[in-house]
């Protein structure tokens, strides 16, 4: 098992993962938010650009602006007028997603990391739908990078465990964050060092893969008539930008589309989906399929979330390193199925 207290190969290995100079384990990717959330003192403001849907959103209004009375205040852009003019006086911390879902924006990493320093707060990104292999924020100047690490996964089944990379020359946050981890328990016990070697040392192979089977089937979505819009990650800033020839090299997990047709049409859509899900990885490389306005905004009023730009017709898939024949054979007979 992991030592406590001291730094050991693990914590080295994923340090260096993310180019950073310390990182921090936890036992799961919660947990690692919330110690984060720690380093800033009761009733500060944090600024945040982040999916509306996810965990730390999740964490941020339905746990600490109770328990710790912290302010958050949105963006939905981070070029610098847009964060300037969202900052307060007891502003303590920005934080952003490398990719924000569901349109997979990139923010403008050197943007956010300049105002962070100007105005000597710290810096956040959460990497985890990114992950090290498409982006590393700490060389944007960030202080901390937080991720889940079930997203190194990629064909592995792995216990859950999240981390914390700090940046080098951050040595007080880095003793700041030992020191919660230490007082608050929230150790990844399940986490033996050999198992984060061979994460790491396959997790390049294991990645290509993974980008092989993405832009596959960003491809085949493209080209399909079923399809008004594929979005991946793109690093035009701060601008949704469908698929073009000039998508980066590499590409995470995650893509979302937009379906032809009603909201009828994209729920016998999704029953369609999961049923591929079903087979299992073998024969589908399908790990996530959400449609956000029936999974997660059924209960808000349809003009409300378009409003959010969470159309009807809107879905996100992330892919693993499964089987893409069996999956690309079964999207056709599901678009076949709907019509």
């Amino acid at each position: 098992m992991l030592e406590k207290d001291n730094l050991t190969t693990a914590n080295s290995r994923l340090a260096l993962l993310e180019q950073g100079e310390v990182a921090h384990l936890f036992s799961s990717y919660r947990s690692t938010i919330a110690t984060v959330l720690e380093l800033v003192e009761h009733n500060s403001h944090i600024l945040a650009y982040v999916d509306k849907s996810g965990v730390a959103y999740n964490i941020f209004e339905n746990v600490r602006r109770r328990t710790a009375s912290l302010r958050f205040s949105y963006i939905d852009e981070t070029n610098p007028e847009t964060i300037l003019n969202a900052f307060s006086e007891d502003t303590g911390l920005i934080w952003i997603e490398s990719i924000k879902a569901p349109y997979l924006q990139i923010p403008d990493f050197e943007a956010v990391s300049c105002i962070a320093k100007e105005k000597a707060v710290i810096a956040v990104c959460d990497n985890s739908l990114a992950t090290p292999y498409l982006l590393q924020p700490l060389k944007f100047d960030f202080d901390i990078v937080v991720s889940d690490g079930q997203s190194l996964s990629a064909g592995f089944n792995i216990p859950e465990f999240g981390y914390a990379a700090v940046g080098k020359e951050r040595e007080f946050l880095s003793e700041k964050l030992k020191f919660l981890k230490n007082t608050l328990g929230s150790y990844a016990n399940y986490v033996g060092e050999d198992f984060i070697k061979n994460t790491i040392e396959t997790f390049d192979r294991r990645m290509e893969i993974v980008c092989t089977n993405m832009f596959e089937l960003a491809r085949f979505l493209e080209l399909n008539q079923n399809i008004k819009d594929v979005y991946l990650p793109t690093f035009e800033r701060s601008e949704k930008a469908k698929l073009t020839k000039c998508a980066p090299e590499r590409n995470a997990s995650a893509l979302s589309f937009r379906l032809l047709g009603n909201l009828e049409r994209a729920l016998a859509f999704k029953q369609k989906l999961l049923s591929l899900n079903n087979c299992g990885e073998e024969l589908s490389p399908l790990t996530k399929i959400l449609h956000p306005a029936s999974d997660l905004y059924a209960d808000v009023p349809k003009e409300v979330r378009d409003g959010m730009e969470i159309t009807d017709d809107l879905f996100q898939l992330v892919v693993g390193s499964g089987n893409m024949k069996s999956l690309m054979d079964g999207l056709k007979q599901a678009f076949i199925e709907i019509s």
